[in-house]
């Protein structure tokens, strides 16, 4: 019988990700939003998402402090949509 491991820290998660060889990052989602909205505006929102879509593990913490409102809902879509079937995400 497998013994339940402990539970791990996220940045802990993110660490064991890249002692093995995959890319990974920590962010909180609201600044992630914000980051991504700036993006709208500067234009760098597609290099952005292409950034989000090549690593390996996306762990988003924080992530239902407050209701998401429609650009963020759509944000999201667009981030989880590029990373479906390829690469991992957690949300806490």
């Amino acid at each position: 019988m497998e013994r339940d491991r402990p539970r791990q820290s996220l940045p802990g998660q993110a660490a064991d990700s890249l002692w093995q060889g995959l890319s990974a990052v920590y962010v909180h989602t609201p600044r992630l939003f914000e980051e991504l909205r700036i993006a709208h505006g500067d234009g760098s929102f597609g290099k952005r998402l292409a950034s989000l879509a090549k690593t390996d593990l996306l762990i988003l913490d924080d992530w239902v402090l407050a209701p998401l409102n429609q650009a963020e809902r759509n944000d999201l879509l667009e981030v989880l949509d590029d990373r479906v079937g390829t690469r991992g995400q957690r949300f806490e």
